[in-house]
């Protein structure tokens, strides 16, 4: 067991949708703070098998998704889901995140940059879909577009390169991963991305070599 880590990565958590809540009250989109909790988030659950037993991780992904999931019945917690689109995208991301650690807990590079990849990939391509014009094609309860699958495919390339610098993953495997995840990401809607790709994320990254 690891009280204070917990504990302290409670507070950071805790912090975190305190600080999107306050950027949304300062005239921040809540486009731009959900997009923040989810890249925020994810960069620290990439490094959580550093400090936390997988017990304590999915329990503490357990009590997120349930704390999320009342807010946003309850209306509350505006800077993450107070936006206009239909989705279930902000309580399903910890059940992602939990899910990949049960595939990868022993193999933290893996893990790491699976969720790494979904944490920066995701919101980038969301961004960009909106903000430049291209073909679209209908998904569940929403869109996607070839702006933003573009864009999640080359950030995943960027992270797989950086990657590289350390681990054994060659060019064509790098590529291969950022097509299939990107494939992947414009397949669903619905935020339901946020339970499918993580847990997909990690085992690619585990399959061409990230261990």
């Amino acid at each position: 067991m690891h009280p204070a880590e917990l504990a302290a990565v409670v507070v950071l958590v805790g912090a975190l949708f305190a600080s999107a809540e306050l950027l949304r009250r300062r005239g921040v989109s809540s486009d731009a703070t959900r997009r923040y909790t989810h890249s925020t988030g994810g960069m620290i659950a990439a490094v959580l098998p550093a400090v936390l037993s997988l017990g304590e991780y999915l329990g503490l992904a357990l009590v997120v998704a349930a704390v999320l999931a009342w807010t946003r019945a309850r209306g509350l917690l505006g800077s993450v889901h107070g936006v206009e689109r239909p989705t279930l995208g902000a309580t399903l991301f910890p059940l992602g995140l939990a899910i990949a650690a049960t595939f990868s807990w022993s193999h933290p590079a893996a893990y790491g940059l699976g969720v790494m990849t979904f944490a920066l990939a995701d919101p980038a391509a969301a961004t960009v879909g909106e903000r430049v014009g291209s073909p679209r094609w209908a998904v569940w309860r929403g869109t996607k577009s070839v702006a933003g699958s573009l864009t999640f495919v080359g950030v995943t390339l960027l992270i797989g390169l950086v990657a590289s610098l350390w681990a054994p993953l060659g060019l064509l495997a790098i590529v291969a991963v950022a097509v299939i995840l990107g494939a992947i990401e414009g397949l669903f809607g619905f935020g339901v991305d946020n339970l499918v790709l993580p847990p997909i994320a990690v085992l690619a990254w585990r399959a061409v070599g990230a261990d």
